[in-house]
């Protein structure tokens, strides 16, 4: 993670969590264990300037995920930005994964098959097409990051 967004104390408040699941489903990943909520079209102002200086079209979105929380290992299709933006194509898409606070012990994150551990508020993970990643809350608190979806300027 070589880039970093110099975010303000990240608080949970006043945002408009909505209930999502992760996906694919399976015998061992369902609604039960997958729940996480999201905020579309909503951030901190610092990630908002950053993704507008940054990107030509962009999408913003909050994730806010449970302790006992995983979203199995899968691939973005960028369903929200395709369909804001009538994109058909995936290739010039790509996405940045922010997390909001410091590294908790139990929270997870793994790209292509490596674990990344001790992130620090604003650190950003980018998540070119195709590269599979997955998310799990084994925590004491939420864990909380934003993506930017978009095509770079």
């Amino acid at each position: 993670m070589a880039m970093n967004i110099n975010i303000d104390s990240f608080k949970d408040n006043g945002w408009h969590w909505k209930t999502e699941y992760g996906y694919p489903q399976d015998d061992f990943y369902t609604n039960k264990n997958t729940r996480f909520y999201q905020c579309v079209d909503q951030a901190p102002e610092s990630i908002i300037q950053y993704a507008e200086e940054t990107f030509l079209h962009h999408t913003l979105t909050m994730m806010k995920q449970p302790p006992g929380s995983f979203i199995p290992n899968h691939t973005d299709k960028y369903y929200l930005f395709k369909k804001k933006y009538d994109i058909k194509s995936e290739q010039q898409i790509v996405r940045y994964c922010v997390f909001l606070e410091d590294w908790q012990p139990g929270h997870y994150f793994e790209v292509e098959g490596k674990p990344l551990l001790n992130w620090q508020s604003g650190d950003v993970c980018v998540l070119e097409k195709d590269v599979p990643h997955r998310s799990a809350n084994a925590g004491m608190n939420y864990k909380y990051t934003a993506q930017i979806t978009g095509v770079l300027k």
